[in-house]
């Protein structure tokens, strides 16, 4: 098309045209923006549709991260309650000074297990340093995609406060004072032992305080799966 405006341009400035000649010239320049605009318009819905498409990628991801880190942090839940019913067990036992009770040797045996969260935070490291969260331009989305691994910052706490206190439990008493051979079978030489009793109560504190983070982290990334599943549903 600019072909032909172009060869009638130049027939007519050889004729002495120069009013139509003016014409075509404009209308050459129309079409070449107009031309311009189009590909413009469809490189746009193309980066577009190419931005859902990645949007849509990440939010499978996150879903799948976010069920890796809800299977962990429900059975790290599961686990902290068994916990603090065995640190409940032995509080009653020595609150009542029941030292020959059969299920104080194991139970305080058992106080030297831990076991502590590895989250999955691939996905969102990747989003978040990319620069790819603008894909998420709604803020209400994006804050909730960023609120359940910004509870991870509060079991850190906790858990490191869990571990310090059986850090100390272990190397200050336990190594020093105790045969692990005779703390299962007997608890003579411990139970009546103030750094012993004194971990017990710490232990049930640290334990509550896991507990209860994660739980928040498990209801905040269960609301995220809602909002995802409802994205979905939308498109």
């Amino acid at each position: 098309m600019i072909k032909i405006f172009r060869k009638i341009r130049l027939n007519l400035l050889s004729e002495g045209k120069t009013g139509k000649y003016f014409k075509y010239a404009i209308g050459e320049i129309v079409l070449v923006i107009i031309g311009i605009l189009i590909a413009l318009a469809i490189n746009e819905n193309a980066k577009d549709k190419n931005n859902l498409e990645l949007r849509d990628l990440y939010i499978n991801q996150l879903e799948d991260e976010a069920n890796r880190n809800l299977e962990q942090l429900n059975a790290l839940h599961d686990y902290t309650i068994e916990m603090l019913k065995e640190v409940d067990t032995l509080s009653i036992i020595l609150y009542t000074k029941d030292y020959d009770n059969p299920k104080l040797p194991p139970k305080a045996f058992r106080l030297m297990d831990t076991d502590y969260f590895n989250p999955s935070t691939v996905t969102y490291e990747n989003l978040k340093f990319s620069g790819d969260l603008k894909l998420f331009d709604d803020l209400n989305l994006r804050n909730a995609i960023s609120e359940p691994y910004e509870t991870f910052n509060d079991i850190k706490t906790v858990e490191d406060l869990d571990f310090l206190g059986f850090k100390d439990y272990y190397q200050n008493f336990l190594i020093k004072n105790v045969s692990f051979f005779e703390m299962q079978l007997t608890s003579k030489s411990y139970a009546k032992e103030i750094h012993f009793q004194n971990y017990i109560l710490a232990r049930n504190t640290s334990l509550n305080l896991n507990k209860e983070a994660y739980e928040r982290s498990i209801k905040s990334f269960n609301k995220l799966k809602v909002v995802f599943a409802e994205l979905k549903d939308d498109n």
